[in-house]
């Protein structure tokens, strides 16, 4: 009784139940196609030699009988051949072929939805954008966002990108998803996870920061820095800074580049990644400590371009962006040496520069 007890414990096994979950490995699929051509190859054996047909003839017989086509134009007359046609074409070759057919659709569903759901490694994926974690409100939109602006942005159109984080459990959004990209699911911070997500071979890598209200999130940030640098990746690294003060740090973690969580403007981030340097330009813009833009209300006619910027330059007013036509619009970067019209212009300048009364900026145009 002890025996029976120990012999059905054997049978109840961990392996039986990891069937059931993981439904059948490829390994189980490789033994029923070693065991189907071992029936084939033996069926075909027993026609040779009962049926004194040709190798071709008795391999397809086996053929048509296992696939339950059945042509008729050849069978088995002997009663041995008979015999083994019932035994291993109708007794095990018919099965196996069903369960092969069954193991390979239930592989092939099971692969599908565990990249969708990110579970599975893009091994073939390289010289990618790798995305490190979502944010914490609104992601799916920041996403979108930030996605239609790189599929936008020339440089960066084909190159394919993947997102590690534990946002999207069930699978990224559709809208993402139409547009080529996957994701790993999973956190930076956990051992390997770095390594699953391909981040050696990645071409641009952006750390973004999960929490844009809540600054301990640049300490997760800089412990994900610590372990891409780790990994010797010669990819570009931009990373999102809540504190200013954190910048020297990122960039000592192996940042090339570090820029605000500004959710409602991706652009500033691409840019940073095309063209590094340009994201404390336009950082700068957006505030009005240091470089900042202002309107300047003074009526020039009859001036070209070059000489509006280049008398700026030279009487320490600023840079000049762009101006104000006639009609009110706004005419950012004209041609150089086109003839303005103007009453107003729109100027960058830094904290510690004067700014002459607008009557004195009006002569240096009109004297």
């Amino acid at each position: 009784m002890n025996s029976l007890s120990l012999l059905l414990k054997k049978k109840n096994s961990r392996r039986q139940f990891r069937k059931k979950v993981h439904l059948h490995e490829t390994g189980d699929l490789n033994k029923r196609l070693m065991l189907l051509a071992g029936v084939i190859a033996i069926h075909s054996l027993a026609m040779v030699f009962f049926e004194d047909l040709n190798w071709w003839q008795a391999f397809w017989l086996t053929m048509t009988s296992a696939s339950t086509t059945g042509y008729g134009d050849i069978s088995a007359a002997t009663f041995w051949g008979q015999f083994s046609t019932v035994v291993l074409i109708y007794g095990m070759g018919i099965t196996l072929l069903a369960q092969i057919a069954s193991d390979y659709v239930e592989i092939r569903l099971m692969r599908k939805e565990m990249r969708i759901k990110g579970r599975m490694k893009w091994d073939d994926m390289q010289n990618h954008i790798l995305i490190i974690n979502t944010p914490k409100y609104d992601a799916e939109r920041y996403l979108g966002l930030l996605i239609n602006q790189i599929s936008q942005t020339p440089e960066l159109v084909d190159i394919p990108i993947q997102i590690l984080t534990k946002a999207f459990p069930e699978g990224l959004p559709l809208n993402l998803r139409s547009q080529g990209v996957v994701h790993h699911t999973g956190d930076a911070l956990e051992d390997g996870m770095l390594e699953s997500a391909g981040t050696h071979k990645a071409k641009y890598i952006i750390v973004l920061c999960q929490d844009a209200q809540d600054s301990h999130s640049d300490s997760l940030t800089f412990d994900a820095l610590h372990r891409v640098q780790a990994l010797n990746t010669s990819a570009f690294v931009m990373a999102e800074a809540i504190n200013d003060s954190n910048r020297p740090r990122f960039k000592a973690a192996g940042a090339n580049a570090v820029i605000r969580p500004v959710r409602a403007y991706p652009e500033m981030l691409v840019r940073s990644l095309i063209a590094p340097g340009t994201e404390q330009v336009l950082e700068d813009l957006f505030r009005h400590q240091g470089d900042h833009t202002i309107r300047l209300d003074v009526e020039i006619t009859g001036v070209t371009w070059a000489k509006i910027v280049t008398t700026l330059i030279q009487k320490d007013v600023g840079t000049a962006l762009g101006y104000v036509n006639k009609d009110g619009d706004i005419i950012t970067h004209p041609q150089t040496y086109s003839l303005i019209d103007a009453q107003g212009l729109i100027v960058l300048i830094n904290d510690d520069q004067e700014i002459p009364s607008l009557a004195e900026i009006g002569l240096f145009f009109n004297e």
